[in-house]
């Protein structure tokens, strides 16, 4: 009877529970949402923008400080050093010219060597020239400009500008390597530099990427949206009610973008960039594609490099928003994928793309977990102090392993193909009423 009694008690509570739900829309989620999330409605509208677009700006914000001020360290760590490693070595090359003038006219007003004497000790000097010129053009900031006009105070390899460009391609792992820093301050710098600017630039370039997926999932939605409307306008007025809600059943839906279109609109820019780049840098249509899908893909291997320091900021430009839209093209195709290679076989068919009937409404199996895991968590059972009494529903602590339940033993050859297909054609199955 005591047992009875608490079963009795535990479902008069229950019910005093759900009783305390609203009972106009089981669906509305705003009305199990915290009290202060309910509150943003009663702010004003700049209000509620400022609140979602400020994080995101002050995030690019901090990203340019970031660089900006790596940049100028680096540049006064390792512009003296390129200075004075120039001029050392400039010295040297001096020095070894008028060693070479020198003998060389002694050479000539000396009767008593032969010719083969003459000719070996010219190509001597020729070979030491030599040498220290391609020394001299690989590792110690020395270009023909400076040959030509020792006191040359233009063409420096760390500038403001330069350093900009190196910090923003070791951020974003790029790294071309056609300037690094060489001593060891600079190096010790960049360790600890790249230890957290890596992190903070890739998340910057993600939540850029993902604002552009969201934008384009937006248009594309509201594009599949008017195509849908305007096959189902010509219809009869009697089916009005059903219309729209089949109209509410769409847009409740996910969007999945074509794998082409993602593909035009990646090569489409890679393309752009070729002619832009082409333009500036001297460059023909192949070598400022191969450059872009080179940066594109950050495998940056630094063959073909701009070498314009007057257009670096637009190449900057171009590389950030390029690495967004690659991180976009991710998003919206590549995890997709993934997670239907990562559940193939092995969850329930086309799970995603059921509606289930609740209450009259159309309801995807996406959302009805969504809503049923805020209702567990706002009204789920909690443990009573030290007892094991219960309030609220009962829940299994297994409901999450339903992923997991397979459609058949092994996937069928039907399923793989469909699997296939869709990965081909890059387009989503209808929705199936269950």
């Amino acid at each position: 009877m005591l047992g009875d009694r608490n079963t009795h008690s535990n479902h008069a509570q229950g019910s005093a529970i759900f009783n305390d739900l609203p009972t106009n829309d089981a669906w509305d989620l705003e009305q199990l949402l915290p009290e202060d999330q309910v509150m943003l409605d009663d702010m004003p509208t700049w209000k509620k923008y400022a609140r979602i677009i400020l994080p995101h700006v002050g995030l690019i914000i901090l990203s340019l400080v970031y660089i900006i001020g790596g940049a100028f360290v680096f540049y006064h760590l390792e512009h003296p050093n390129e200075m004075y490693i120039r001029g050392a070595n400039l010295r040297l090359i001096d020095e070894n010219r008028r060693k070479m003038l020198r003998n060389l006219w002694l050479l000539v007003n000396n009767n008593t060597l032969t010719r083969e004497q003459v000719e070996m000790t010219v190509i001597e000097h020729v070979d030491n020239t030599s040498r220290l010129l391609f020394d001299a053009f690989d590792t110690h900031f020395i270009a023909a400009s400076h040959l030509r006009n020792p006191s040359n105070l233009i063409d420096h390899s760390w500038t403001m500008t330069t350093a900009i460009f190196y910090t923003t391609t070791l951020l974003t792992t790029i790294g071309y390597g056609n300037l690094v820093p060489v001593t060891f301050k600079g190096r010790m710098f960049c360790i600890f530099y790249a230890l957290l600017g890596v992190p903070l630039i890739l998340i910057t370039v993600a939540d850029i990427g993902k604002f552009l997926s969201e934008n384009i999932v937006w248009l594309y939605g509201l594009y599949a949206n008017m195509q849908k409307s305007s096959k189902t306008a010509p219809e009869s007025v009697d089916g009005g009610e059903d219309r729209n809600e089949n109209k509410e059943a769409i847009i409740g839906l996910d969007v999945s973008i074509p794998t082409s279109l993602i593909a035009i609109i990646l090569l489409g820019y890679m393309a752009i960039g070729a002619v832009l780049l082409g333009t500036w840098e001297n460059w023909d249509f192949f070598q400022g594609f191969y450059f872009s899908f080179i940066t594109m893909t950050t495998v940056g291997f630094g063959d073909i490099v701009p070498v314009k320091q007057q257009f670096f900021i637009f190449d900057l430009f171009y590389i950030i928003i390029g690495l967004a839209i690659t991180t976009m093209c991710i998003d919206l195709v590549g995890i997709q994928y993934i997670q239907k290679i990562h559940y193939f076989g092995r969850a329930i068919k086309d799970a995603r793309y059921a509606l289930v009937n609740v209450g009259g409404r159309m309801v995807r199996v996406p959302d009805l977990t969504r809503v049923a895991y805020m209702l567990q968590q706002k009204y789920g059972q909690r443990k009573r102090g030290s007892d094991t009494l219960w309030d609220g529903a009962y829940a299994p602590k297994d409901l999450n392993r339903i992923r997991y339940i397979d459609y058949s033993g092994f996937p069928s050859i039907e399923s793989l193909t469909s699997f296939v297909s869709s990965i081909l054609s890059g387009k989503s199955k209808d929705p199936v009423k269950v």
